[in-house]
C-alpha cells in the first residue's frame, strides 16, 4: 500500500514541475539555465499551485461520493506532460469494483465537472481581472506563438471584464491564475464530453437510461464536425471512438431512478458544456488568421448558390 501511495505523490510533485516549467522545458528558445528556472519559478507557481488544486477538487468530486457510497476507488493519479503550453493531461482516479446503479453513477460522475468548473470559473474571472490588454504592432510575426481559443463564456467575460478588445489588433497579456482557469475549463469541457466512461458520459446515461444507446452515436456523428474547426477534435474523435467508447457499459436502473434533480442538475451541467467548450484550443501564430475547414465548406456551397456572404 505505501508503494502505491508514493507512486501517487511522485506523479503530483512532477505534475507541479511541468506546470510550472511548461514554457521553458525542451524549449529551444530559452536558454536553460538555473537563473531563467528560477525566475519561471517565481511566475508560474500561480499557475500550477491553482491549476493542481483545481484538479484535486476535481477528482475529489468523484472520489468522496465513490467512498460515500462504497465505491472503492484509487486516489487521484496526476498525468504530467513535459511538452505543450499546458504542462498536464490532468487526472484520473481508478474505480475498483462495479458501481451499483444509475443514481450511484450520476452523483459519482457529476462531482467531478462540478467542483473543477466552479473553481475554474473562480480562477478565470479573478486572473481575467489581473491580466493585461496589449495592442499588437501592425507589422507583428505571430507565426512563433502558440494562442489559446475562447469559449463563448471566455470570450464574453474578457470582454465584460477588460474590453472592449479587438482581437485583430490586440491581445491578453494573461495572468497565471487566468490560464489556470482557461485550462481548467477546457478540461472540465472535454470531460463532459457525453461519451463513453467520460464524466459526461456518465452523467447522460443516467439521465436517458438504456434508450440513449439509439441515438448517441448520432450525437458522435455531429461531434464530429468540431474536427472540421480544428483537428484536436479529430484526435479525441478516435481517442473516444477506439478506447474510450461511444456508448457506455450497462449499469442497471436504480429502484427510485435518480430523480428530478439529479435530472434538471445533470441537464444544466450539460447546457454548460457547450457555453465553455473551445472549438479552437490551441492557435498556431502561423494559421491565427486562417479559415477552418468547416468554415471554407461554408464559402464553398454560399458561393455555389450564389449567396454573397
Amino acid at each position: 500500500m505505501g508503494s502505491k501511495k508514493t507512486i501517487h505523490i511522485i506523479l503530483f510533485l512532477l505534475t507541479f514541475f511541468t506546470l510550472t516549467y511548461s514554457d521553458i522545458f525542451l524549449n529551444p528558445q530559452v536558454p536553460q539555465t538555473l537563473e531563467n528556472y528560477k525566475l519561471i519559478f517565481f511566475e508560474n507557481w500561480p499557475y500550477s499551485v491553482s491549476l493542481l488544486f483545481i484538479l484535486f477538487a476535481h477528482e475529489m468530486g468523484h472520489y468522496l461520493p465513490a467512498r460515500y457510497y462504497g465505491v472503492k476507488t484509487t486516489w487521484p493519479y496526476f498525468i504530467p506532460l513535459p511538452v505543450g503550453p499546458i504542462g498536464t493531461m490532468g487526472a484520473v482516479i481508478q474505480i475498483n469494483q462495479p458501481i451499483p446503479d444509475k443514481k450511484i453513477l450520476f452523483d459519482i460522475g457529476i462531482g467531478g465537472p462540478t467542483a473543477s468548473l466552479v473553481l475554474s470559473i473562480v480562477a478565470w474571472l479573478v486572473g481575467i481581472s489581473l491580466s493585461k490588454v496589449i495592442t499588437i504592432p501592425p507589422d507583428f510575426d505571430r507565426s512563433g506563438f502558440l494562442f489559446f481559443g475562447d469559449s463563448l463564456f471566455t470570450y464574453l467575460t474578457s470582454q465584460w471584464i477588460l474590453g472592449p478588445i479587438d482581437f485583430s489588433t490586440m491581445d491578453i497579456q494573461a495572468h497565471p491564475l487566468a490560464k489556470a482557469g482557461w485550462v481548467g475549463l477546457l478540461i472540465t469541457a472535454v470531460n463532459l464530453l457525453p461519451f463513453g466512461q467520460l464524466d459526461g458520459g456518465h452523467v447522460i446515461y443516467s439521465m436517458f437510461g438504456e434508450g440513449y444507446r439509439k441515438w448517441i452515436h448520432s450525437l458522435f456523428l455531429l461531434f464530429l464536425i468540431f474536427a472540421l474547426l480544428h483537428f484536436t477534435w479529430l484526435l479525441w474523435s478516435f481517442f473516444i471512438y477506439f478506447v474510450i467508447k461511444v456508448e457506455h457499459p450497462f449499469i442497471k436502473d436504480s429502484v427510485l431512478g435518480i430523480g428530478k434533480f439529479r435530472f434538471y442538475f445533470g441537464f444544466i451541467m450539460l447546457v454548460t458544456f457547450l457555453i465553455i467548450f473551445v472549438p479552437k484550443p490551441i492557435i498556431l501564430g502561423s494559421e491565427f488568421d486562417d479559415s477552418s475547414l468547416l468554415i471554407d465548406i461554408f464559402r464553398l456551397i454560399t458561393d455555389n448558390i450564389g449567396l454573397d456572404l
